[in-house]
């Protein structure tokens, strides 16, 4: 017969070593379970990055599709006038065009290049204004830089390092003297509720196409109208809300309607003629995805056919100011 003392004594030493047993394993079976939600983790992520680049994909190339509407239906309008302007409804400063397909969406922004200052004609005045409107230090400078740029070499030489010739592209910007990436492009900055946004750039404002000093009142935005001379941002809010309204038709209905607001000076530097040179934005997504593609084509109407445009410049891969992504969620085309 076995003493009790020491029966309980085993008792007591087999539990602790269940205890010794138990706690590695413990171990070992939290971090297989670690490792399973990390692994699954990994697996989600690779999921959503799969359908993020396919839906990437499938919106680049609506895009596109979309761009070839708009082209189709301004080479060959409808022969009811009022039914292609109900087409390409104005509003914000730009005509729109809105498309789908089954899950894809399309909205495609028509802008005028007159809407934009023409770095090869606007003055020195001009230039610097716009580049005071949008924050940039220095602007008085970099004006006078751009137009002695573009501006004829007397002796033929370059030692100041200058081209002297006019601008062929926008992006030429970043070889003069106090332009960087930052003021070209724009930069991400944070509100002050902590959100971030991008801070638009110079290129979103300026143009090489447009082939005059003028700029059309219908398509161009505030800090263009303010950088007339004789005008500033408040009477540019004031011209912006009267288009919004019923955009200008003609110069002299201009000069009506805004005369008392705009000295003379400035009414010869506004038009209401839209030029032959377009701005295409097309932006493309999957219903319910919040990813955004977007296509930029800048194109030229040919004087001799209707039917004909050449494509000026191409951006493959462009981001949309907030002026023109308010406007992808709009009303669509059954």
């Amino acid at each position: 017969m076995r003493h009790p003392d020491r029966q309980s004594k085993i008792y007591s030493w087999a539990g602790q070593n269940q205890g010794i047993v138990l706690i590695p394993l413990l171990w070992v079976l939290t971090a297989l379970s670690l490792l399973a939600l990390d692994l699954a983790s990994s697996v989600r992520v690779e999921v959503n990055m799969t359908q993020a680049v396919g839906e990437a994909e499938k919106s680049y190339f609506y895009a596109q599709g979309g761009l070839e509407e708009v082209l189709f239906h301004i080479a060959f309008p409808y022969p009811d006038s009022e039914k292609q302007k109900r087409l390409f409804p104005y509003a914000g400063g730009m005509n729109h065009y809105w498309t789908r397909s089954g899950e894809m969406r399309c909205h495609v922004a028509i802008e005028d290049e007159a809407g934009k200052i023409d770095l090869n004609f606007s003055s020195q005045e001009v230039l610097t204004r716009l580049l005071e409107n949008l924050g940039v230090a220095g602007a008085g400078p970099i004006a006078a830089s751009i137009v002695q740029w573009r501006s004829p070499s007397s002796d033929r030489t370059e030692h100041d390092g200058m081209k002297h010739r006019p601008f062929t592209s926008v992006e030429e910007l970043l070889l003069i003297r106090g332009i960087t990436r930052e003021i070209l492009y724009g930069k991400p900055q944070r509100k002050e509720d902590g959100r971030s946004q991008r801070k638009r750039g110079l290129a979103e404002f300026v143009t090489v196409y447009s082939g005059k000093s003028q700029i059309n009142i219908n398509y161009a935005e505030l800090e263009v109208i303010a950088a007339i001379p004789g005008l500033n941002l408040d009477v540019a809010s004031l011209m912006v809300q009267a288009r919004a309204r019923q955009p200008f038709k003609t110069s002299s209905e201009l000069f009506q309607r805004a005369g008392g607001v705009i000295p003379g000076e400035a009414l010869s530097l506004l038009t209401t003629e839209i030029s032959q040179q377009y701005c295409l934005i097309a932006t493309a997504y999957v219903s319910g995805s919040k990813l955004r593609r977007s296509i930029k084509l800048i194109i030229k109407r040919s004087d001799k056919s209707r039917t004909q445009h050449e494509k000026l410049m191409w951006y493959d891969d462009y981001w949309p100011s907030k002026e023109v992504l308010k406007w992808t969620e709009g009303q669509f085309t059954a």
